[in-house]
Order: structure tokens, then C-alpha cells, then sequence
């Protein structure tokens, strides 16, 4: 199993994915009151379509959870999980 860590970046400005000690993927996010807005996810090609992109979304939720933080999804990945799954995202984003 790989060794896979998540952590928002000194400047909370991302969501890094650490896979096996190196970044191998991030949203671009930023931090405004109780508003975190998503502006895009990023992967390395290698791990597209493998469900990366999900493991970092979940971790996104749980952060901002954990913050008291509403999500305005401006990347198009985590808009189309909202619309596709409202009852699950419903109490954090910020339609």
C-alpha cells in the first residue's frame, strides 16, 4: 500500500497530495473567512482516472468540516461531485 499523506500547503493555498515523500497532486485553494474556494485539481498524468482525484476531495471535506468552513467549488471536478451527490455535500458548500 503506498504511503500517502495530505496536507494544506504554509500559505493555504493548497491541498497537497504526498505520495511515497514526494507532491503528486493538489487543489489550489484559498482560504477567505469561513468561505474555502477550490479553483482547480491538479494530478500528476500517472494518476489520473484512479480515484486520486476523489481521495483528495474527501480530504478537502474533512478539513473543512474540522475548520467550520463552507466550499464554493469553482473547479469544475469538485462542482460536478456536489451536483452529482448534493444529500453528501450539502451542509459545507456554498452554492
Amino acid at each position: 500500500m503506498e504511503n500517502i499523506k495530505f496536507e494544506v500547503s504554509p500559505y493555504q493555498d493548497e491541498l497537497q497530495m504526498i505520495i511515497e515523500g514526494k507532491k503528486s497532486g493538489y487543489m489550489s485553494i484559498e482560504v477567505d473567512g469561513r468561505l474555502l474556494i477550490v479553483y482547480y485539481t491538479k494530478l500528476n498524468e500517472d494518476l489520473e482516472g484512479q480515484g486520486y482525484a476523489k481521495m483528495l476531495l474527501d480530504e478537502l471535506v474533512k478539513y473543512a468540516e474540522e475548520k467550520d468552513l463552507l466550499i464554493d467549488p469553482e473547479c469544475d471536478f469538485v462542482r460536478q461531485q456536489f451536483e452529482n451527490h448534493p444529500s453528501r455535500y450539502k451542509n459545507i458548500w456554498h452554492a
